[in-house]
C-alpha cells in the first residue's frame, strides 16, 4: 500500500515521469507510437525561459492533461515536457528520459521526442530507442510492484540543446473502482520549471475535488464535446531539493491533489469494501488462532500479535489492484508473507477468530498529522495499521513491526497523527496516539575514581523505548553488530577523547518492555586538567539530549524543520570518588524552555560525588520556518547547559584542613615581623606554596599533572630566593615529563640565576626545541650567553628576538641588545637608538633612553617612583642594568654600589635580584 508514495517522492527527487493513477487492461504490455491526442490543447515553451534561475538544467514546460470520460472507460493522460540544457553538467539528465507505468492497466504511447538546436528539428522518436526495464526498484523494501519504464537514452546532446517530448497513459487501477484520484507535483527534480500547468478534462456529471497548493487555479470553460476544463498554473518554479529535515507539511505547496471521493466518509466506504471480505476467518485461520490461545485475553491477544509480526514476513505484492486490495487472510496465512494491508487483515481474522474486534486503520507514514491537510483520497495513506478492541478498550498496533517486543501496552502504534477507520460508519479522520508525554530514551553514565591520579571507570547505560527502540534493532540487524558499536560509540568517544573501550558492547531487550539497553564500559585516561595549579577540571557532556536537539546544520531553513520524536528524554552523569572529596553538599536547579521544548537540570554535589540529571521534553515534532531563528537562539542557550566542567577541589577536606593552619601560622609570622616581605607577590607566592605542598603532597595528581605542578612550585620558589629548592623540583618534574617545554623553560631561568649559565642555555636549546616560538626562553638563551661573556651570541639571540614587535614594545630587550653590542665590543647606544620605541613611554623604556645618552641616570631613578610612591622592583631594574653598564665602564666600585642597591630591594622575585647577587658574590670574591 506504501507504493504510491515512495513512487511519487523518487519521481519528484529523479524527474521520474511517473503516471498518477491510472480501468480495463490494456491490449499490451509495451507502448505504441501514434499522434496526439486530438483533445490535447498544445502549449508553446516559447519565452518560457525569460526570468528563470540559472541552472545546468532548465525544465521549461511541464504540461499534463487529463481527460476523463463520462462512463466507466479509461482516463487519459497527456504529458509534454520541454528541457533546456545551460551547462554541460546538465547533460547526462537531459538525454535520459524515463517513463513508468503499470502495464497490468495502463497503455503508454508515444507522440514525439525531438532535440531542437538552433533553428533545426531533430526527430529523435525510434521504437528501436525505447527500452522495456522491469526495474522492480522495491525489491530492497520487500516489495513487488509489476511496474515497467521505458527507457530512453539520447545520443549527442549538447549544451543549448532544448529536448521536447511527450506522451499519454490511458487506463486506471482497477482498485478505485472507476473514481479518479491524483497527486501531481508542481515542483521538479531536474531543474527550474518555467511553467508548470495541468489542464483538467471532465464531465460536468463527475466532481472532481482539488487542492491546488501554491498553484493559481482557472475555470476554462467548456469543449466542444461539453466537457469542464479546469486548469492550475505555476510559473517561475523552483528546482525540488530533497531535505530530509523538511516537515511533510513544507511541501503541501507542491502538490495538486485531486479526487473524485466526495469525503472521509466515502473514502472509508471503499476502504471497507477492500477489506470486509479478506477479514473473514478461514477454518484454517481459526485454527491457528486456537493454536495460540494463552491463559487469558490478553495473553492470547499478545500471541496473534507476536505470530503476525514474526512469522508472518514482509514482502508486498502490489501490481494492479493489490497495491490497495488486501490478500484473503488465509492466503497471507499459507504464503506466511505480506505487506501491510495483507498483515492486518491476517491479524484481524485470527482476533476475530478470538472473539476480538479489529479495524483496519488507514495511516499515512509520511504525512502522519498533516494527512488532515490531504484531500479526501485514498492516496493520502500509504500504510494501514488495525485497531484491535479487547473487552472495549481500544489498541493501535502495527503488524508489520517485527522487532517490538513487550506486553500489548507497548506496541501501541503512536506518532501517526490522524487515520481512517476502513468502516462504513466512520465519517472523518480520528486522531490518533501521540508520542507526547512518552519515555523515549535515558541515559546514565557514571565515572568512578579511585584516585585523581589514576584511570577512571566508565559505565554508560542506555535504555531506549518504543519506537526507538525498534529502530535501534532494525539498524542493528540491517548493519550487522560490528557497524551499530561504532555508531553506538561514536557520541562518547567524541565528548571523552581518552575513553578505551573495555569488552564488546553489550545489547539486550530490557524483561517485560519494548526497550533495547546498551552498556558501555570504558576506561578514561586521567581527564583532569589542573588550571594555575588551583582545582581539578575535566569535561562532560549528556549525549542523549544533545543528539535529541542537535541542528544538522544552522543556517535559516526556508522549510522549517522537523524535530525529533516528542516526549521525554533523561540524561545523567555522575562523577564518583572513593574519598570524600568535597567539603559539603549542595544542590541547584535550572530551566531552559521555549514552545517546542523544555529542558529541566538538576545538579547535586555530595562528599563524595557530583551528579547532573537533565529532562529533555520534546512538546513539538517541528519549527515553522519563521519560527526558526528564534527557536535556534532558545537552543544554542539550552545546548549551552548540555556540557559543561566539573571542578574538584585540589586537596581533600583533611588536608584543606590542614591548610587553614599554615595559613594561619603564616599570618602570625607576617604580622609579628618575623617573615618579612616586600611585594605582594611575595605574598602571594607563599599562600600558593601552601596549597602546592598539600597538593604535591596529597595523591590526587597524574605524572603528567604532578610535573606541571612541581613546576609551578619552582617557579614559586624562584620568586621566593629558594632557587636550590626550585632546582630539585624541576629535575623531579623532568623525571616525569621530559617533554615539556614549559619545565625546560623554567628551569633555564632557574639555572640562570644561579649562575649556571652553560646548563641556562641547554635547557633553553631544550625548550625551543619543543616550542620554537618560545621568545622568552631565546632571550633567557641570550641572557645567559652575555652573563657568561659571549657578547656575539647574545647580540645575536637579542637582534632575532627583537623581530617581534611586541618584545621591542616591552623595552627589556632593546636594553640587553645594549650590553651585548658593547660586550661584543661595538657601539652599544648606536644599536639601543636603532631598535628602542621613539618618545616617551612608560617603563623601562626610561633606562633604555639612559643608556642610549637621551636621559640622565636622575631621570631613570626619578621614574621608578610613580604616585610619590618608590617601586622596588622598577629600582631593582635600574640598580642591575646600571651596574652592568659599570662593569663595561671598568667602574668595578660603581658596579658594586648599584649591585648592592638592587639586593637591598628585596624584590627576590626579579630576575635582576638574583643576577645582582651574583654579580656581588663575584666582586666579592675578586677583592
Amino acid at each position: 500500500m506504501s507504493r504510491g508514495w515512495r513512487r511519487w517522492w523518487a519521481a519528484l527527487a529523479t524527474g521520474l515521469l511517473a503516471a498518477g493513477t491510472a480501468a480495463a487492461a490494456p491490449k499490451t504490455a509495451g507502448f505504441e507510437i501514434g499522434r496526439e491526442p486530438a483533445w490535447v490543447q498544445p502549449m508553446s515553451a516559447s519565452g518560457l525561459d525569460a526570468g528563470l534561475p540559472a541552472a545546468p538544467l532548465q525544465v521549461l514546460l511541464v504540461d499534463q492533461q487529463t481527460r476523463l470520460p463520462a462512463g466507466r472507460g479509461p482516463s487519459e493522460r497527456y504529458r509534454h515536457i520541454v528541457r533546456q540544457v545551460r551547462d554541460g553538467s546538465g547533460l547526462e539528465n537531459a538525454a535520459q528520459i524515463s517513463i513508468e507505468f503499470d502495464p497490468s492497466y495502463e497503455r503508454l504511447t508515444l507522440h514525439r521526442l525531438e532535440l531542437r538546436r538552433g533553428g533545426a528539428r531533430i526527430d529523435k522518436l525510434a521504437a528501436r530507442r525505447v527500452r522495456l526495464l522491469d526495474r522492480e526498484t522495491g525489491l530492497e523494501q520487500q516489495r513487488l510492484d509489476g511496474r515497467r519504464t521505458a527507457s530512453i537514452v539520447l545520443d549527442d546532446v549538447r549544451v543549448g540543446d532544448r529536448i521536447e517530448f511527450a506522451y499519454t497513459l490511458v487506463g486506471d487501477n482497477p482498485v478505485f473502482d472507476g473514481r479518479f484520484v491524483q497527486v501531481d507535483w508542481t515542483r521538479h527534480g531536474l531543474g527550474p520549471t518555467g511553467l508548470y500547468r495541468y489542464r483538467l478534462l471532465a464531465p460536468a456529471q463527475r466532481t472532481i475535488h482539488h487542492r491546488a497548493g501554491a498553484a493559481e487555479v482557472a475555470d476554462g470553460g467548456r469543449t466542444a464535446d461539453g466537457l469542464r476544463v479546469t486548469e492550475f498554473r505555476r510559473r517561475g518554479v523552483p528546482r525540488f531539493v530533497e531535505d530530509s529535515y523538511a516537515p511533510a507539511d513544507s511541501w503541501l505547496d507542491d502538490m495538486l491533489q485531486l479526487s473524485e471521493f466526495a469525503d472521509w466518509g466515502e473514502v472509508a466506504r471503499w476502504a471497507e469494501a477492500l477489506f470486509a471480505p479478506a477479514l473473514r476467518p478461514s477454518a484454517e485461520v481459526s485454527a491457528q488462532a486456537e493454536a495460540l490461545r494463552g491463559t487469558d485475553p490478553g495473553t492470547r491477544l499478545l500471541a496473534l500479535l507476536d505470530f503476525v509480526q514474526t512469522q508472518v514476513r514482509y514482502f508486498g505484492t502490489e501490481i494492479g489492484a493489490s497495491s490497495h486490495r488486501p490478500a484473503p487472510a488465509a492466503q497471507t496465512l499459507a504464503q506466511r508473507y505480506g505487506d501491510c494491508k495483507d498483515k492486518v487483515v491476517l491479524l484481524g481474522a485470527l482476533a476475530s477468530a478470538a472473539g476480538v474486534r479489529a479495524t483496519p486503520v488507514l495511516v499515512s507514514s509520511t504525512m502522519r498529522r498533516d494527512v488532515a491537510a490531504m484531500l479526501p483520497s485514498p492516496l493520502a495513506f500509504d500504510h494501514v495499521v488495525a485497531e484491535l478492541q479487547p473487552e472495549g478498550r481500544s489498541l493501535l498496533v502495527d503488524p508489520t513491526r517485527s522487532m517490538q517486543t513487550g506486553p500489548l501496552d507497548e506496541r501501541i502504534a503512536r506518532g501517526l497523527g490522524w487515520g481512517l477507520p476502513a468502516r462504513a460508519d466512520a465519517a472523518a479522520l480520528v486522531e490518533l496516539p501521540s508520542h507526547q508525554g512518552q519515555l523515549q530514551g535515558e541515559g546514565e553514565d557514571t565515572l568512578r575514581f579511585a584516585s585523581l591520579s589514576q584511570p577512571a571507570v566508565f559505565e554508560s547505560v542506555q535504555t531506549y523505548y518504543g519506537d526507538i527502540a525498534e529502530s535501534l534493532r532494525s539498524e542493528r540487524a540491517a548493519r550487522g553488530a560490528e557497524e551499530f558499536e561504532r555508531s553506538a560509540r561514536a557520541d562518547h568517544l567524541r565528548l571523552y577523547p581518552g575513553l578505551v573501550a573495555d569488552g564488546a558492547l553489550e545489547v539486550a531487550d530490557v524483561p517485560g518492555r519494548n526497550a533495547l539497553r546498551l552498556v558501555q564500559r570504558y576506561t578514561l585516561a586521567p581527564p583532569w586538567r589542573f588550571p594555575e595549579q588551583r582545582v581539578f577540571a575535566a569535561d562532560y557532556g549528556l549525549p542523549l539530549p544533545m543528539s535529541v536537539l542537535r541542528l544538522p546544520d544552522s543556517s535559516d531553513r526556508p522549510r522549517g524543520l522537523r524535530l525529533a520524536l516528542p516526549g521525554r528524554y533523561r540524561q545523567s552523569v555522575e562523577f564518583r570518588f572513593a574519598e570524600p572529596t568535597f567539603g559539603r553538599s549542595s544542590s541547584s536547579r535550572a530551566e531552559e524552555s521555549a514552545p517546542a521544548f523544555r529542558l529541566q537540570l538538576r545538579a547535586e554535589m555530595a562528599p563524595q560525588s557530583q551528579r547532573l540529571d537533565a529532562e529533555l521534553e520534546m512538546l513539538q515534532d517541528r519549527v515553522a520556518a519563521a519560527d526558526f531563528p528564534a527557536y535556534r537562539e532558545r537552543l544554542v542557550r539550552a545546548f549551552g547547559r548540555l556540557a559543561g566542567t566539573v571542578q574538584v577541589p585540589a586537596v581533600s577536606p583533611a588536608q584543606a584542613e590542614l591548610m587553614r593552619q599554615r595559613y594561619a601560622a603564616l599570618d602570625t609570622q607576617l604580622r609579628s615581623g618575623r617573615l618579612r616581605i616586600v611585594t605582594e607577590m611575595q605574598r602571594e607566592s607563599l599562600g600558593r606554596r601552601v596549597l602546592l605542598d598539600a597538593v604535591l603532597a596529597g595523591d590526587r595528581l597524574s605524572p603528567g599533572l604532578r610535573a606541571q605542578t612541581l613546576t609551578e612550585r619552582a617557579m614559586l620558589l624562584d620568586h621566593l630566593g629558594e632557587t636550590d629548592a626550585a632546582r630539585a623540583d624541576l629535575q623531579a618534574a623532568l623525571a616525569l615529563d621530559g617533554e615539556a617545554a614549559a619545565t625546560h623553560a623554567a628551569a633555564a631561568v632557574n639555572a640562570l640565576i644561579r649562575g649556571a649559565y652553560g646548563e641556562a642555555e641547554h635547557a633553553a636549546d631544550e625548550a625551543l626545541r619543543r616550542a620554537p616560538s618560545d621568545i622568552e626562553s631565546l632571550q633567557t638563551r641570550a641572557r645567559a650567553a652575555y652573563l657568561r661573556g659571549d657578547g656575539a651570541a647574545a647580540r645575536a639571540g637579542f637582534e632575532t628576538a627583537l623581530k617581534d614587535r611586541t618584545v621591542r614594545e616591552a623595552g627589556y630587550a632593546p636594553i640587553w641588545l645594549y650590553l651585548a653590542v658593547r660586550r661584543a665590543g661595538a657601539d652599544g647606544a648606536a644599536a639601543l637608538r636603532q631598535v628602542a620605541p621613539a618618545g616617551q613611554r612608560a617603563w623601562p623604556h626610561p633606562v633604555a633612553r639612559w643608556l642610549a645618552g637621551e636621559a640622565s641616570f636622575d631621570d631613570a631613578l626619578a621614574a621608578t617612583r610613580e604616585g610619590g610612591r618608590g617601586d622596588p622592583g622598577r629600582e631593582c631594574e635600574l640598580q642591575f642594568f646600571a651596574g652592568q653598564k659599570a662593569l663595561l665602564d671598568g667602574d668595578r666600585a660603581a658596579a658594586r654600589r648599584h649591585f648592592r642597591r638592587a639586593v637591598d630591594t628585596g624584590v627576590t622575585e626579579y630576575v635582576e635580584y638574583g643576577l645582582s647577587r651574583l654579580e656581588l658574590q663575584r666582586l666579592d670574591g675578586a677583592r
